[in-house]
């Protein structure tokens, strides 16, 4: 008897000891989903989308080739466990200036699982796991001076079950702007006027 979690398979292996085996092995099982075979001795079980914590109960007949009809059984369970809910990520600002930093949200968070924002590229984590409250959660990406793709990867408290979120973000940085003043420090008479001369390296410029 064991415990899986429902993104998991786990293989039954069954054997005898004693008689002459000989039309083999036949499982049955509740809830009837998810086996492999039947009729072989290490069948590999995959559970299905479950919404809560369900219980499959494993049962191995043997029979005996000895001229007469003889069986054996056992029963096993196997507690399968649900991942976290699927939700959608979105960005609080999609577009930053350099050197700044916006927050991945997740709306109607699971109470009971922590987030955990990760850069895209290696699955590098940032900052600390988030707990879920029912609602809106916010994950600050830090200053970032480059696009980046963010994943979060969340995971059930209790269970250690855990699974990536639907999707992932892209945050676009704009580029580094500078502004430089091309005219140098200088002293005019009231009666002379000057030209002042800004330019600006880098970014898009826009308003001016």
């Amino acid at each position: 008897d064991y415990i899986l979690c429902e993104d998991e398979t786990a293989t039954l292996t069954a054997s005898a000891v004693g008689g002459t085996v000989g039309s083999g092995y036949a499982y049955s099982w509740a809830p009837a989903t998810g086996l492999s075979a039947t009729n072989v001795a290490n069948p590999t079980f995959t559970p299905p989308n479950i919404a809560s914590q369900t219980i499959y109960n494993f049962t191995v007949t043997v029979t005996d080739n000895f001229g007469v009809v003889c069986t054996s059984q056992k029963t096993v369970s196997i507690t399968v466990d649900p991942v976290p809910t699927g939700l959608t990520l979105t960005a609080a600002a999609p577009d930053i200036c350099y050197g700044t930093s916006t927050n991945i949200q997740i709306a109607g968070s699971q109470s009971g699982v922590t987030y955990q924002l990760r850069n895209d590229a290696g699955d590098v984590a940032i900052g600390s796991p988030a707990a879920g409250t029912g609602g809106l959660i916010n994950l600050p990406t830090g200053n970032l001076t480059a696009n980046t793709t963010f994943n979060v990867f969340a995971t059930i408290t209790a269970t250690g079950c855990d699974t990536e979120m639907n999707n992932t973000v892209t945050v676009t940085v704009n580029s580094q702007l500078t502004a430089s003043a091309v005219s140098s420090d200088y002293i005019l008479c009231e009666d002379e006027t000057a030209t002042l001369t800004a330019s600006a390296v880098g970014g898009t410029v826009g308003s001016g």
